[in-house]
């Protein structure tokens, strides 16, 4: 247990005396003050990986633009702008919080596959860096209203190399039969005649692989790819954006120091592309293991043979395990002493697949109000979280040395129905 939390926090997360802190705060005082379920996130981490990154590819001209669909609490993202990072959004919702969170909107690049006629209006009228372009019809709106705005207006492709990685099928993004992304003929006939779009300007190109990748390797494969096809058609991009994906560790699985890969990508870079601008989007990569979802034990239930820690969190506060398959590593938050069983760890939604752990091995002396660390949840956490079963939403805390900030409070019943007439 302690070698995960090394590893996955660099003693950012450790027991002292058998009790859980986060940096120099202990969960159980943290539970005292702001109840469960609670997501807490430790600022230290977000800035460690944010640096981590920096380092990785310190040798070529690049740009961070968190993916704050990972995570959009208000606090995290001043936090990440402080780091000198941009933002990747996917609608005006997400372009007008990172405006109140401080972002330059000179700083924002926009993707997403159905970005609407209001929207494309609102970012051009806003001044965003970048729009990321998934089909031909989306390019023809974009030049349609740039031109009644007498605008010129940015834009890479977004183009699906049709390239396969190591990940669940749901967040696999650049196979030819997923929505994303524009087809490599198609690439090549709208560079061919990109001179047709007089209100766009085609800056360079995009693709994204996927979540949670594991190595390296996809994205070499897709650089080449890319490589020829630029080299195909005579194109020689200002800017390759090669999406998020980074993957981290959520258990014992292998994944490619961020270290090794910058080195990997950037070596591939300098030689293909020396005077681009490399942008990347990652968001798991710095928020996921920043989280941690902590719950509280309500039951402990043993039936025909099996035992059930029913919890009070639940798939509306991480569907993750539920939706995907996920697994999130669970921990006591006070170790226990006794014999370890095999548990499932359950919320109190009315679904048989809520669960956030099946087949746990855990103390046979956890019982009722017994506190539990779901880990690796600062990640597609409470950004996926629902009123589901009309549970309000958890609160979330910004853990910062000793100091604990409530970035969100926790929703009250009659939220339920504010905005219902």
């Amino acid at each position: 247990m302690e070698k995960y939390l090394k590893i996955i926090s660099d003693g950012l997360y450790r027991y002292v005396d058998g009790r859980l802190f986060i940096e120099n705060v202990a969960a159980e005082k943290i539970c005292k003050k702001f109840g469960t379920p609670l997501y807490i996130y430790s600022s230290t981490h977000i800035r460690n990986q944010i640096t981590r990154i920096k380092n990785a590819f310190a040798d070529i001209n690049s740009l961070i633009c968190y993916s704050m669909k990972a995570n959009s609490n208000l606090h995290i993202l001043r936090y990440v702008k402080k780091q000198d990072c941009g933002v990747d959004i996917v609608s005006c919702g997400e372009l007008s919080k990172a405006l109140k969170a401080g972002f330059s909107a000179k700083r924002m690049v926009f993707a997403g596959a159905g970005k609407t006629e209001e929207e494309i209006d609102f970012s051009i009228k806003k001044g965003i860096f970048l729009f990321t372009v998934e089909s031909i019809e989306e390019l023809k709106a974009i030049n349609a209203i740039s031109r009644r705005l007498k605008k010129i207006t940015d834009i890479s492709l977004r183009i699906n190399l049709d390239v396969d990685v190591d990940t669940h099928h749901y967040i696999k993004t650049s196979r030819k039969e997923t929505k994303f992304g524009i087809p490599l003929k198609d690439a090549k006939s709208i560079l061919a005649s990109r001179q047709d779009f007089k209100y766009v300007k085609i800056k360079g190109t995009q693709f994204h692989l996927g979540s949670n990748i594991k190595d390296s390797s996809p994205y070499i494969e897709a650089l080449n790819k890319l490589n020829g096809l630029l080299k195909e058609i005579d194109f020689n991009p200002s800017i390759i954006d090669i999406g998020g994906g980074f993957g981290i560790q959520y258990k014992d699985e292998e994944i490619e120091p961020i270290e090794d890969f910058g080195k990997k990508i950037s070596k591939f870079f300098m030689k293909n592309f020396p005077g681009a601008l490399m942008i990347f989007e990652p968001g798991r990569f710095i928020v996921g293991n920043a989280g941690i979802l902590l719950t509280r034990v309500i039951y402990r239930k043993h039936a025909d043979g099996k035992d059930f820690l029913i919890v009070d969190a639940g798939m509306n506060d991480l569907i993750r395990p539920s939706l995907y398959g996920s697994y999130h590593e669970i921990i006591p938050v006070v170790k226990k002493s006794g014999k370890k069983v095999i548990c499932d760890v359950v919320g109190p939604i009315c679904e048989t697949g809520d669960f956030l752990g099946k087949e746990r091995f855990l103390s046979d002396n956890i019982s009722s109000g017994d506190l539990l660390a779901v880990m690796g949840a600062g990640a597609y956490g409470f950004s996926m979280s629902s009123n589901y079963n009309g549970r309000p939403r958890a609160a979330e805390v910004l853990i910062s040395g000793n100091k604990m900030i409530c970035c969100r409070e926790r929703e009250k019943v009659e939220d339920l129905w504010r905005y219902e007439t």
